[in-house]
């Protein structure tokens, strides 16, 4: 029950500071730091993927209503989630530790930094292209998803130096 209570925190507190502050961030039309992404990589490895996916929908779906944006991170995070186990045994392929969060204090850095990066670029391409809803123009919005995904990790990853127990 404290783990059903801590996530659904986590889901609303990353949905406000999405909505509140990083949503209203933009760097001169590069950089919008995607920060409730954290979520869906946080969600246990093993979890079962419809949940997952119905958890990334929903929270694609309340992001897409204060961002004015009708379905592209329900698009993009839905995506995360159905992809993100088979990401994690690509990268950790001899993983037994059965359903483990993928978070940095129970990864060691460089298996974390790739999931994370890995993901969050996912989520990224997926997201702008969406936004931009052509190829034209294809090498500015890499670019703006590679630039974001920085901006993103990094975030997420003094999310979890500030919150190492």
């Amino acid at each position: 029950m404290e783990k059903v209570i801590r996530e659904t925190v986590m889901f609303v507190v990353l949905l406000l500071l999405q909505a509140l502050i990083f949503s209203n961030m933009d760097y001169m039309g590069y950089i919008c730091p995607y920060i409730y992404i954290l979520f869906i990589l946080s969600l246990p490895i093993g979890f079962n993927i419809y949940a997952s996916m119905g958890l990334a929908f929903l929270m694609g779906l309340f992001v897409d209503m204060f961002s004015n944006t009708p379905g592209v991170h329900i698009a993009a995070t839905v995506a995360v989630a159905y992809g993100r186990d088979f990401w994690f045994g690509f990268i950790m392929p001899h993983n037994d530790m059965g359903a483990v969060e993928p978070s940095l204090g129970r990864l060691r850095l460089a298996s974390f930094l790739k999931y994370t990066v890995g993901l969050v670029l996912f989520h990224h391409l997926i997201l702008f292209f969406a936004e931009a809803w052509t190829f034209a123009g294809a090498w500015f919005t890499i670019f703006k998803a590679v630039l974001n995904t920085i901006v993103t990790t990094l975030l997420i990853l003094c999310y979890y130096l500030i919150t190492k127990r």
